[in-house]
């Protein structure tokens, strides 16, 4: 297992500053790193990878400053939106270039070409040029060579954009098992419901700065002050019955939306409602709970670029 840690950084481009006093410590697992576009995720993506060094603050890796140490910058591989592989050469033959830069024995190197042209779809592809490829085809080139060397921490950005379903579930099942064998995987991601769903813990970042970390329903709670939002259909006055009992609610089209703050007390709310002559036909949560996080913060940078 490899530990990143970020010190007090503060980071950005030409004077300008994009990441403020961030304090981070990642160690195996997938970390979610949370915000809307404009929050510095990129930025933190490059700093993390040892690309930008910080204008205050420190990186570390295994204790190690990747800005300095070329043993702790070997220990990181980074895919971004853009693979950087040579657009005139094939597939295959980046990854065999690749294969070569990180010291891989050529017959099992072309064992893990095999293995991770498979696993993101790209087998039938081999033998085309880069430069051919589609944007999203191009950014599973860039993940296969991030897969490569099967490097102890990976900073994925964005890597589930532009895959097939099959192929996500196949690459989160691989992400997963990475993380139990001890790497430390550091995701960005819009694709909110597969942060909620295979996240170990998310990291939201906004304007540069962190406003929060944690599990995704904890997250939520210490955000947004409730932990669940549930969807109900019934038979029956629902919101009428819902003012009796003091709930707060949100009418919609078949259904009400209440707001309750933790699960003991949704199990009263709903053995109150079948007391009080409700046929209960359906009881789910409103949405997970990183869609009010990131909701929320849209509103805020909505309302901020407004004034």
């Amino acid at each position: 297992m490899a530990k990143l840690e970020v010190l007090n950084v503060s980071a950005g481009y030409r004077g300008r500053l994009v990441l403020r006093d961030v304090n981070l410590e990642y160690g195996a697992g997938i970390h979610v790193l949370l915000g809307p576009n404009g929050a510095g995720k990129t930025t933190a993506f490059r700093v993390l990878a040892g690309i930008l060094e910080p204008f205050e603050g420190t990186v570390l890796v295994e204790g190690a400053d990747p800005n300095t140490h070329t043993d702790a910058k070997s220990l990181i591989a980074l895919a971004t939106h853009r693979s950087a592989l040579a657009p005139r050469l094939s597939v295959v033959d980046n990854l065999r270039y690749w294969a070569r830069i990180l010291g891989l024995p050529p017959g099992p190197s072309e064992e893990r070409i095999a293995e991770v042209l498979d696993l993101l779809g790209l087998t039938d592809l081999a033998d085309r040029r880069i430069g051919s490829l589609s944007r999203g085809q191009n950014q599973r080139a860039g993940l296969a060579k991030a897969f490569l060397g099967q490097p102890p921490i990976l900073l994925l950005d964005e890597p589930m954009s532009g895959l097939d379903p099959s192929t996500t579930e196949q690459l989160a099942g691989y992400l997963r098992n990475l993380a139990d064998q001890g790497h430390t995987v550091v995701v960005s991601t819009h694709a909110l419901a597969d942060a909620y769903r295979f996240a170990d813990d998310v990291t939201v970042l906004q304007e540069g700065r962190i406003v929060g970390r944690g599990e995704p329903a904890a997250l939520r709670t210490a955000l947004l002050g409730s932990a669940y939002r549930l969807r109900i259909r019934g038979s029956g006055d629902v919101p009428a019955v819902l003012d009796r009992l003091g709930h707060r609610y949100e009418e919609q089209r078949d259904a009400v939306v209440v707001e309750v703050s933790d699960e003991g007390v949704a199990e009263t709310l709903v053995a109150d409602l079948v007391r009080e002559g409700i046929g209960i036909r359906e009881v789910v949560p409103a949405r997970n709970p990183l869609e009010d996080v990131y909701q929320q913060l849209q509103r805020e940078g909505t309302s901020r670029d407004a004034t």
